[in-house]
């Protein structure tokens, strides 16, 4: 099915069972879930919401009897009014693998990205693997520490990390192979104190050398069906010998998403609206505004806004925005309190302009920085 067909066909269509957790039960639970049925993540009903905790998410952690009310994070949830664009886009902000699919208050299931990214290859997609990729992937020496693979994960939010050395590529490190060897267990044959999670472990060691690769003239149908075939999320492109990129079902899904979706610096949203339009309305507004501010200080390496909502009342809850704007010597922050989430943007993004007049060139003398506080 072409991309563009496949958008505005209704997420419910592709929805798998799955289950849920509730936030009192144990990270220890979920992650031998996990490890059992070979997923990423899991969604959590609490009080007529659902949030979801991701392998990544327990990358940090050191007591697997926490709840996991202290990990997770709410997500939306879609209906069957929902399209698969819907559920492409959010997974992209979200940075999951999956999104619930209610009916009312009953879960019908989840979407998830390699079931979509299936649907639409089964149509000849002209598209060369190289425009999807991610091109010149972090990698690390067979030498380094686990530790180091897991703190780039967590910085850098990926998942796999290859491990390479002068003469090629030797294993891949995942997120998942470092939280589900942190579990103490009995087994004889397993390497290691499982109480230490192996973190001093070179990855050389560690990593997967069973890895999965394609070259880079194969077609997306041939890398797709590989993961299938190998119950990866992951394959690592190769160009004569060399790790040119790496490819994730992130990086299928980016043919289904509006081109704006992904911004040209890293750009994260915390709090969005659970109603998945309200949520696209303040990340397409927030986004604007970022752009709008990368035009005069290319330099910005990241975005921030957390929204907070106050107030009992749903239908007169006021918001704050709080939004942060990282460069490698500044950082401009800005709050506004509003009933209106619309609005609360709108002045995010007068605010943008007026630091933008601000720091405009002035020919009688150099351009100073951003006067406005932290």
């Amino acid at each position: 099915m072409k991309p563009s067909e496949l958008t505005s066909i209704s997420a419910a269509d592709l929805v798998a069972k799955t289950r849920t957790f509730s936030a009192s039960d144990r990270v220890s639970t979920l992650i031998g879930h996990l490890r059992e049925t070979n997923n990423y993540e899991a969604f959590i009903e609490d009080e007529g919401k659902t949030s979801i905790v991701t392998v990544r998410d327990m990358l940090g952690l050191t007591d697997f009897e926490m709840r996991l009310s202290n990990l997770m994070h709410q997500v939306p949830r879609l209906n069957r009014s929902n399209t698969v664009g819907d559920a492409a886009s959010l997974m992209f902000e979200y940075r999951t693998r999956s999104m619930p699919v209610y009916q009312g208050s009953k879960l019908l299931g989840a979407v998830t990205s390699p079931e979509i990214v299936g649907k639409m290859l089964e149509t000849d997609v002209k598209v060369r693997l190289s425009s999807i990729m991610t091109q010149s992937p972090i990698t690390l020496e067979p030498s380094a520490p686990v530790s180091t693979a897991r703190e780039l994960m967590r910085r850098k939010k990926v998942d796999q990390i290859p491990v390479v050395d002068g003469s090629g590529l030797k294993r891949v490190v995942t997120s998942a192979e470092i939280v589900f060897n942190l579990l103490p267990r009995s087994d004889r044959d397993q390497k290691g104190d499982r109480l230490k999670g192996r973190y001093d472990d070179p990855v050389g060691m560690f990593g997967d050398d069973a890895m999965l690769t394609n070259e880079i003239t194969e077609s997306l149908q041939s890398v797709f069906k590989s993961m299938r075939q190998r119950s990866v999320n992951y394959s690592v492109i190769i160009n004569m010998g060399e790790v040119q990129g790496i490819v994730t079902y992130r990086d299928f899904m980016k043919l289904l998403i509006r081109t704006d979706a992904a911004p040209s610096v890293p750009m994260y949203v915390v709090g969005l609206p659970e109603d998945p339009f309200a949520a696209e309305m303040v990340r397409s507004k927030f986004l604007e505004s970022v752009q709008l501010l990368t035009r005069v200080f290319p330099e910005i390496t990241e975005a921030r806004a957390v929204i907070e909502l106050e107030g009992h009342n749903p239908q007169r809850k006021k918001s704050l925005v709080k939004v942060t704007i990282i460069s490698p010597k500044n950082r401009y922050s800005y709050k506004v309190f509003s009933y209106d989430l619309a609005e609360s943007f709108d002045q995010v993004h007068a605010w943008a302009k007026k630091l933008i007049a601000q720091n405009k060139p002035n020919r009688r003398r150099k351009t100073q920085g951003p006067s406005f506080p932290e």
